[in-house]
């Protein structure tokens, strides 16, 4: 059974890559500010460490979902984003030089400006936030690195949580639950992508050999607002709570781009695991235990 070393187990994305990847790799499972049982705590800033740890366990992948991805605390705390988001990945490179093993790193459509959408592996990258160029530099490591390494592009991730961390859909139906109004931006767009569905196209990406940039989003552009009435469709939500606002009225750290939709027509003709619209993602995530 080949050797995996998953960073971020105890965030949003990464409880799910840990349920569904221990039945089929040797799994080393790193957490850091809520560790799980079962997984190791590190920092993964303590080069000596990783380096120690990635020489006993000589994993095949390093799957590195960990981040500092709040975009406004990102944006007050430049320093610890770069630490966190771009010297790691740095680190986590000089250790998979040593024992040969392939880096995959998970990025964001935070790396583009919004100015056009449905951006592909070729358009430029022009970050407007301090996350988004932490991201590009990380990026730009990996992709410069000799051997077999992935950037993968996440959009924005949605669905339930296995174990901590959360997302948007989330947020928009813990309010639901609450009675309590929930404003959503009409003119933000993304690729949303089922956080199941994301897992399950990593997963699928570990196993093979292809190296270089991959765009995963869901199949379809859509506003935060429309998001929402189809999640409410899906799971028996009355819909009358959800408020349309415009994203030009939100105060925040972070400047947000208006349109990241990733164009991932490369990724869905690669990959056996279809990378499904927001209805698709919806229902399955309301039908899932």
């Amino acid at each position: 059974m080949p050797a995996m070393l998953l960073t971020g187990a105890s965030g949003f994305l990464g409880g799910h890559l840990l349920e569904k990847t221990s039945p089929h790799w040797n799994l080393t499972a790193l957490s850091h500010t809520r560790p799980l049982p079962g997984t190791l705590a590190l920092d993964l800033r303590d080069r000596e460490a990783v380096l120690a740890l990635v020489r006993t366990r000589r994993p095949r992948v390093i799957l590195h979902t960990a981040a500092k991805a709040n975009l406004d605390a990102c944006q007050r705390h430049p320093e610890e984003a770069a630490a966190v988001n771009t010297t790691t990945v740095a680190i986590l490179l000089e250790a998979a030089a040593e024992v040969k093993a392939r880096l995959i790193l998970v990025s964001t459509d935070m790396v583009f400006d919004g100015a056009r959408g449905l951006y592909n592996e070729e358009d430029e990258v022009h970050p407007l936030s301090v996350y988004g160029a932490t991201k590009v530099e990380a990026e730009h490591l990996v992709l410069a690195a000799p051997g077999s390494h992935l950037v993968a592009r996440a959009a924005l991730i949605y669905g339930r949580p296995r174990h901590s961390g959360s997302s948007f859909s989330q947020w928009i139906e813990n309010r639901l639950h609450s009675s309590q109004q929930v404003p959503l931006y009409t003119d933000q767009f993304r690729s949303p992508i089922w956080v199941e569905n994301l897992a399950d196209a990593l997963l699928e990406l570990a196993g093979m050999e292809y190296s270089g940039l991959l765009h995963l989003g869901g199949a379809n552009r859509i506003d935060r607002y429309t998001f929402a009435t189809q999640l409410c469709s899906a799971a028996g939500y009355d819909p009358a709570l959800l408020q349309p606002v415009s994203m030009h009225t939100a105060v925040s750290d972070a400047p947000r781009p208006v349109d990241v939709s990733l164009d991932s027509s490369r990724a869905a003709a690669l990959l056996r695991t279809p990378l499904l619209d927001t209805r698709d993602g919806l229902l399955r995530m309301t039908r899932a235990r």
